[in-house]
Formats: structure tokens, sequence, C-alpha cells
């Protein structure tokens, strides 16, 4: 891990210069956003304009070099919002990220994703997430905010879980801050709230239709990473921050059909249930970044985590699948998937449940089995050659 070091977000400097400063009007910057290649990671770089974007579509293409030896990648606009950083016209903009054959580049499942729910048969179920992200703030030394200076044994029972109060609640400055960016930007923010224990906190968007809520939930991420910069304080979105804990961030997935909303929508919650457990040992690896390995210290079945063999019940949060008893009580509604963890990838995930539940699908791909091919930007053979040329001259 990175030593802490003495640096400090220069606050008031970047007042003076960023926000005091007149700019004229054909001065727009938009800071390209994308994923990198572990499918965690969040990058971004910033570009020129003569005129704030109206729509994705004015935004134009860019490109980057990736990893060593170079492959070539191109950003492609996917989502606009508002940046709450620079404020005024300036935007953040969100990109697909595509190899140098324009083809979906290692670790881009959103164009699987936006297959899969353009396909008609889910259009018409019009299909609603909202997704759940648990997170951890950490300190300079990698502790979670809160805890003692050395790693003391936890109280049996969470004990920070909505709390309210300087003994027990820590880091609230960036949690508001982060809700109120979220908002600016656009992101669809729904609400968020203190978790198990010191230093977890918890954000969800949606309820959106299709990709939307995938690209607010990575929206949201980028937010947070930003803000820490300015808080002095490290996010984490790892599954296990502290693998001797028994506290644990996960992913969770609310998911409705149009037909589950309606009435006796119950009814068609259960119907699907047994295609969720026929798929349910496909679907873990799935779950978070790593291809299942993250989760595996998470799925205990207790402290309000899914277990690793699949379960569901009314209001049951050690299970995999928990139908609230709201939902129970109006016959209707949504279920709660508590089985991706909290790295998951949010396009991998919904494309899969829709699969199984919409289109009836019994095998998910699981890309994260696939090698990673690489797409240099020159080929090594061509390359080889023409400096042994240069050798030879």
């Amino acid at each position: 891990m990175v030593e802490p070091s003495g640096w400090r977000f220069n606050s008031s400097a970047y007042k003076r210069f960023v926000h005091d400063l007149d700019l004229a009007d054909d001065q727009v910057l938009l800071e390209y956003i994308y994923i990198g290649d572990d499918g965690e990671t969040m990058a971004c770089k910033c570009r020129k304009v003569d005129k704030c974007p109206e729509s994705i579509d004015d935004v134009p293409m860019w490109n980057f070099a990736a990893n060593f030896p170079v492959e070539d990648r191109f950003l492609k606009p996917i989502a606009l919002y508002k940046d709450p950083f620079r404020r005024g016209p300036h935007r953040l903009v969100l990109c697909e990220v595509l190899a140098n054959d324009w083809t979906p580049a290692y670790r881009n499942f959103r164009a699987g994703c936006v297959e899969t729910m353009g396909c008609p048969q889910v259009e018409s179920q019009v299909p609603w997430f909202g997704l759940e992200q648990e997170y951890t703030m950490l300190d300079g030394h990698g502790l979670p905010v809160g805890w003692p200076n050395r790693y003391m044994p936890e109280p049996p029972l969470p004990t920070h879980h909505d709390a309210v109060g300087m003994h027990v609640t820590f880091g609230r400055d960036l949690y508001e801050a982060h809700l109120f960016a979220c908002m600016y930007a656009g992101v669809n923010i729904s609400g968020g709230n203190a978790e198990a224990c010191a230093g977890q906190w918890e954000f969800q968007v949606g309820p959106s239709v299709g990709v939307k809520a995938c690209d607010d939930l990575w929206m949201g991420r980028y937010l947070l990473h930003r803000l820490s910069e300015e808080f002095n304080m490290a996010v984490t979105f790892k599954p296990k921050p502290v693998t001797s804990s028994y506290y644990a961030n996960g992913g969770h997935t609310n998911f409705s059909t149009l037909a589950m909303r309606e009435e006796g929508g119950l009814d068609v919650i259960k119907e699907c249930l047994p295609r969720l457990e026929n798929t349910h040992t496909q679907f873990l690896p799935l779950c978070d970044a790593k291809g299942g390995e993250d989760n595996q210290g998470r799925l205990t079945g207790s402290y309000c985590q899914a277990p690793k063999d699949f379960s569901w019940g009314i209001e049951d949060r050690d299970a995999a699948i928990r139908i609230s008893r709201q939902v129970e009580h109006e016959g209707k509604g949504f279920l709660e998937d508590r089985r991706p963890a909290s790295n998951f990838d949010p396009y991998l995930v919904t494309s899969a449940l829709v699969q199984v539940i919409i289109l009836k699908v019994d095998t998910l791909r699981n890309p994260y089995n696939e090698p990673r091919i690489p797409k240099l930007a020159i080929d090594p053979e061509i390359k080889a050659n023409k400096k042994k040329g240069n050798q030879s001259s």
C-alpha cells in the first residue's frame, strides 16, 4: 500500500483559480471518464472544446494509450453530466472503451448490456433497476475512518447502521458532499445511509430503466473517488476491506419488470425464483471484478450477507434473494438480489438478471474466464523487424 504523505488538496487556491476566474464562452472543459482494464479502476483526461455540448452526440470521440506494450483505445462518449467541480458550462463525459479495431475493449461490458436491454422482449417489460453501492472510507494508513489506530476486536453486532453522533458516525462530510455532487451532476441518486461499521457508507441510484442505472452507478463511483482527493480520505469498493472483520461491502441489485409492478406481481416474482436458483452457480462468478474471488469471504449467510448456496425469503437479509415485507403486503413490486459484491460491474450483473428472468436463458457467459487478447498499436513482428533494420544500417 502507498505510504501516507503530507499532501493536502488546496481548496482555497482551487477556488481562486477554478471558480473565481472568468472565462470566455468558447472555453469549455470536458472530463472524459472511463473504466480501466481491471474492471474497477477509473481514469479520466481533460479536453477543451469551444462550446458546451447540448447532448452526448455533440461530444467528439477521443483516444488514449493503454498498457505496455501500448494498445490504442478509443473513448466513445455515452453519457453526459454536469461538472460539480469546475461548474459552469463544463461537463463530465462517461465513456465506453473500444479497442483499436472499434470492438469493445477488455472489460467493456456495457456493449453487451445495451444489446440485452435492446431486445424487444426486454424493452416491452420496461426493466427497472435500483443499485445499492456500499463502500468504505479509509484514512491515510488504509484504516477505515473511525477505527482505532490498531485493528481491534469488533463488537458482536453492528452499531453504526443509520447511526448519528460523533462517536459512531465518521465521514459524513464526504458522504453528504457526494449526495449533493451527484444531484448537481444529474445522477439519479435516490438516497444513502451510514452502514454497519465505522467508516462504511452506502448510496443508491435508480430506479432507472435498463442501462441508465449502470451509467449512473459508475459516475457515482467516479464522483466519490474525485471527492476523496479533496477530503483527504480514500474510498474503496472492496467487498472485504478488512479480511478479519465480519462486515463486508455489497452491491445489492433491486430489479423489477412491468409485470412485477402490476397487480399479481408477487406471483411473477416467485415464478422467476427457480430460474435464479438454476443459474446461481453461474451467476456468482459475475458478482465481483475478480470473477467471484473477491466475493468468497463475503458470502457467509450471516450479518446481512448473502450465502454461497441459493436461498430466498421474505425480509431475509441473509438470503440470496430478498423480497421485502412491503412487497409481500402490497402483492407486487421488486426483488432484491443480495449476491453481488460492492465491486461488481453493474452492466454485467443487470444484463445477467435480464437474461435469466426475462429471456429465460439457462447458460450465462462468464467473460472473466475468457483470455485477454492484447490488440497492440504496433505489431510486435513489424516493430522487431524495424529495430533489426535500424541496427544493420
